[in-house]
Parts: structure tokens; C-alpha cells; sequence
């Protein structure tokens, strides 16, 4: 099964929604990753037949999907915003698009997929229920377990766990990985969480400002991204980004002198760069060829497993350093940070493509 995406183009009068989307998205899970506005639903309405494209063409298996109609489109959408008819129990809830398919079921026969999914999803002690009984949670299930009820091509799942608690969130994306593993189906899971698209390690299709800027396993996107808004949509805590310079054969940001070669190539023809390097790559004890820079503690978090370490560096610039266990430490206090110019990125001030990734990243690549 292929969901193509060839040129799609969609203006709503005022701004671009999405420009010019060009993805292929195969059979099993596939994760579009990117921030809030980044064109993530609207690309999902799209394929549903909710909106249609100014240009460009979106095909299932070769199919032109706009020569089909949106109620017999063989697609399931499951929102962020679960959605559950409140004056039907969980049983009519998942039975519901089964009683309006195209292809007639017998009530015998919609008995048995709604309580084949419903023993999927954890509902079969609810199906006697209404929406209002349950939990957040279960509410969610149901929603999911409505959109899997009916066998489809195409299921889109719209940042489904976005509105669940951290624990809800951790079970239900188990749960939904096993579900969708060996699918059948071209399942697209939006989100802007990286841990997300970590977890789930399937094919990741970054969005920004309404186009596709990059595709790939996600840890390949994390360890080589293509651009700064790749870096962002992929680092969780998030990249620090720094101003940093090119002068005198030498790289320096906040009072730091350092040289790394295939950076300073890179910039033979730019005096300024963004610097970016991930809060575990910073560390507060001295390493092997470290650069040395101090700033003031903000805040430390301290998570139990981890220190967040927010620190305010003398170019008035903030950066995150992440600690392994506890440290507790005063705000006000000054702070010495210490980092490998080998795992540093570089980015294009104007272009805002990549000009150098971590060595050992890319070596491992």
C-alpha cells in the first residue's frame, strides 16, 4: 500500500498552508514530526478529502484520491481533540462506522469486529457504557478503537495522545505500536514530540512551515539533520543554539577560542554561524580537548534521573546542560561548562542548512 503526495499545494487566501508537499508513505507506521502551525493536520485533512489541494495530486496506490468521494475514501481519522458520541454506549461508539459502510455488515458480524477491537484496546469491560463513565484515557481508546473498526487503506492518527497524562501517554503508545506493527495499512501518526518519533523508529517525515524538510529514520535525523528547523524538530530538551564566529582562522562564542577544520572550511566564506550542541554533550567536569566557557545558574531542575541546568552565558545568550542524577545548585552562582569542539553542529545564519555535524556522528554513520 502507497499514499503518494505529488505537489500538493494548499493557499487559504491570506498565507500558505502548505506548499509544495512531495512524501511517499508506506504500508505500517509512518511519523509526520514537526511543531504546532507546522502543517501536520492540515497535510492529514488533506488526504482525508476534508480540504481539497489548489495544486498537486495525492494518490493511494496509484489512484487519484480527488476523483473519490470523502465518505467513500478508505481512510480513518482519529483527532487530538477525541471525539466520542456521548448518547451512544462504547459499543455503538465503535460500531457506528461499520452501520453506515458501503459494504452491508450483518449485526452478527459487527458484533465481532467491535469486540475483536474492543479486546485490543482494553474496552471490553466498557462496552455497556457512555463516553462520560470513563477516563481520559479509555475516552481516547474509544475514539482510536472507532477509527480501527472499519478496515481502512489510510489511518491518520492527529497527535492522538497529546491531551493524555504522562503515564496514559507511555501506555497508550505501547499499546499502539503493537497495534499498528504489522498493519495492513498506511498509518501516518502526527506529533511534535521527538520522543515520539524516537520511540516509535519508523520512517519520520519533518514538517516546517507547511513543507516536508526532511526524511529518514529519526535517529538519523538527530544525528545528521539538514537544517537548524530539523535540529529543533528532532532534539528533546531542545538543541542549544548559540552565536558563534569565524575570525583569525578560529572558531569563538562566548569568550571560547577553538578551531575544528571541517566547520572552519565550511564557513571559508561566512564570518558568522549558529552553533549548536545537545545539553548532554555539555558537561560541568573537564574533558579530553575541551573548550571552556561560564555563565550564571538560572535553574536547576532536578528530575531525580536527571539535572536540567539552565545557565545564562556572558554573551547574554541561555543554554540547557543535562546532568545524569542529581545536582542541586543556587541560582546567582557562576558556572563553568566544558564541551568537545567535535561535537558541535554549525548552521547557515541565512540558509539555515547544516554546514557541520559531530564528528563521531558522522563517522558512525
Amino acid at each position: 500500500m502507497t499514499l503518494e503526495l505529488k505537489n500538493v499545494s494548499l493557499h487559504d487566501g491570506v498565507e500558505q498552508l502548505v506548499l509544495d508537499l512531495n512524501a511517499k508513505f508506506e504500508t505500517g507506521m509512518n511519523i509526520l514530526l514537526g511543531p504546532t502551525l507546522a502543517g501536520k493536520t492540515t497535510t492529514m485533512r488533506l488526504i482525508a478529502g476534508l480540504m481539497k489541494p489548489d495544486e498537486g495530486e495525492i494518490t493511494l496506490n496509484g489512484q487519484d484520491l480527488s476523483k473519490v468521494e470523502v465518505r467513500n475514501r478508505s481512510v480513518a481519522f482519529v483527532y487530538q481533540q477525541f471525539i466520542n458520541y456521548p448518547s451512544f454506549s462504547v459499543f455503538d461508539n465503535i460500531a457506528s462506522p461499520l452501520r453506515v459502510a458501503k459494504d452491508k455488515m450483518s449485526k452478527s458480524d459487527i458484533k465481532d469486529r467491535v469486540e475483536e477491537v474492543a479486546e485490543l484496546l482494553g474496552l471490553t469491560p466498557f462496552l455497556q457504557r457512555k463516553p462520560s463513565a470513563l477516563s481520559g484515557g479509555q475516552q481516547q481508546r474509544v475514539a482510536i478503537a472507532r477509527a480501527l473498526s472499519r478496515k481502512s487503506d489510510v489511518v491518520l492518527l492527529d497527535e492522538p495522545l497529546a491531551n493524555l497524562d504522562y503515564k496514559l501517554r507511555e501506555q497508550l503508545r505501547e499499546e499502539l505500536q503493537n497495534i499498528f506493527s504489522d498493519s495492513d495499512s498506511v498509518v501516518i501518526y502526527s506529533t511534535a514530540e521527538p520522543a515520539e518519533s524516537m520511540y516509535f523508529s519508523v520512517p519520520t517525515f519533518v514538517m516546517n512551515e507547511g513543507q516536508i524538510i526532511q526524511r529518514g529514520s529519526a535517529l538519523d535525523i538527530y544525528q545528521t539533520p539538514e537544517s537548524i528547523f530539523s535540529a529543533k524538530a528532532v532534539s528533546d530538551p531542545p538543541i542549544n543554539l548559540l552565536s558563534a564566529k569565524h575570525e583569525d582562522n578560529s572558531l569563538s562564542l562566548a569568550g571560547a577560542v577553538f578551531k575544528r577544520a571541517e566547520i572552519q572550511d565550511a564557513l571559508a566564506h561566512a564570518s558568522e554561524f549558529t552553533l549548536g550542541i545537545q545539553p548532554h554533550d555539555l558537561h560541568q567536569e573537564k574533558i579530553q580537548n575541551a573548550v571552556e566557557i561560564t555563565g550564571v545558574v538560572q535553574l536547576a531542575e532536578v528530575t531525580g534521573s536527571s539535572t536540567f541546568v539552565h545557565v545564562r552565558l556572558k554573551s547574554n545568550e541561555d543554554l540547557v546542560v543535562e546532568l545524569d542524577g542529581a545536582h542541586p545548585m543556587n541560582p546567582g552562582i557562576e558556572y563553568t561548562i566544558y564541551f568537545d569542539p567535535a561535537r558541535i553542529y554549525a548552521f547557515d545564519n541565512q540558509t539555515k542548512k547544516t554546514l557541520g555535524f559531530p564528528e563521531r556522528l558522522v563517522a558512525n554513520g
